[in-house]
């Protein structure tokens, strides 16, 4: 069972996520701040922190900072509040994993800790002592099945575990941006996902309609040829991922402003945000149709 420490100073936030992260199997342990988190910390390992921004004595941004400095292997996933998304992005900047709006708690708390975890897992398959894998490159191309992005961003951050470079919280993080940028391209390029369409909504709360009608969508005779293609590369100094994809739907928008509440509450937003946030540079080329990501090393 993994085990997560939750930050909240709001009881009854406290009360809502401690029941929805308890409802997929993980055991919960709350404190009211930073300053009592970071004691909990310093006696015993979570698996992952969730932390709201907004505490009393030691705020989330402090104590994503404090943790991403003293505790490398540990991520951390904020919750955010509405009217607080500019703190949403300084603490990814800081050093956090993921973040998750507090109107979408029921929708994507359990997907995005789960996903983090796993990625925290893979990450520590290298421990010391393997000899570093020197400047890997390959390239994937895989279909429209959301499914398949996990298992593509496991051996990412399993290939830049063992290369050395970065620690565990920027491999993670690198891994994050991955499965956006791949989400991205599979519903809003490939299959053209409109903002007035529930199902991407329904599929990461974990409807079995969303599911089925995804898949039904993936196999229509415009869609189903469409492919999602990454390619990675190590270098000395840098990590490079491309991510394309063949359909004719724009993986970019203007609308709604970046940053601004209404763009939180869009996944295709959301996902942009964590690109921009997660990488040291973002490249958009080719229409629209491929983005490329770079992580420096130092």
């Amino acid at each position: 069972m993994s085990s997560i420490l939750l930050a909240e100073d709001s009881s009854t936030h406290a009360a809502l996520m401690r029941s929805i992260l308890e409802s997929a199997g993980y055991h919960v342990e709350c404190v009211e701040n930073g300053r009592l988190a970071l004691e909990t910390l310093g006696q015993r390992q979570p698996d992952l922190v969730v932390t709201d921004l907004r505490m009393p004595e030691l705020n989330g941004m402090e104590l994503v900072r404090a943790i991403a400095e003293k505790y490398s292997h540990l991520p951390t996933v904020v919750v955010t509040a509405r009217g607080s998304e500019s703190l949403a992005v300084d603490a990814l900047a800081t050093g956090a994993a993921n973040f998750v709006p507090k109107n979408s708690l029921h929708k994507l708390l359990n997907r995005v800790v789960g996903q983090t975890i796993r990625m925290a897992h893979a990450d520590r398959v290298f421990g010391e002592g393997y000899p570093p894998l020197k400047r890997p490159e390959f390239t994937l191309t895989v279909a429209n099945d959301i499914a398949a992005i996990e298992p593509v961003v496991l051996f990412v951050v399993q290939t830049l575990a063992a290369t050395g470079h970065m620690n565990p919280t920027h491999r993670i993080r690198i891994g994050t941006a991955v499965y956006s940028a791949m989400l991205n391209a599979i519903c809003f390029g490939n299959l053209e996902i409109q903002d007035s369409e529930t199902l991407l909504s329904r599929l990461l709360a974990g409807d079995e309609t969303g599911v089925q009608e995804m898949a039904e969508r993936a196999a229509k005779p415009e869609y189903a040829r469409r492919t999602v293609e990454l390619r990675f590369s190590v270098g000395e100094h840098d990590t490079r991922i491309q991510v394309s994809q063949t359909g004719r739907g724009r993986v970019t928008r203007m609308t709604p402003a970046p940053g601004t509440p209404e763009s939180f509450e869009l996944e295709q937003c959301r996902g942009l945000m964590l690109l921009t946030s997660l990488m040291d540079d973002v490249i958009f080329r080719a229409g629209n149709s491929e983005v490329v990501m770079v992580k420096n090393h130092d």
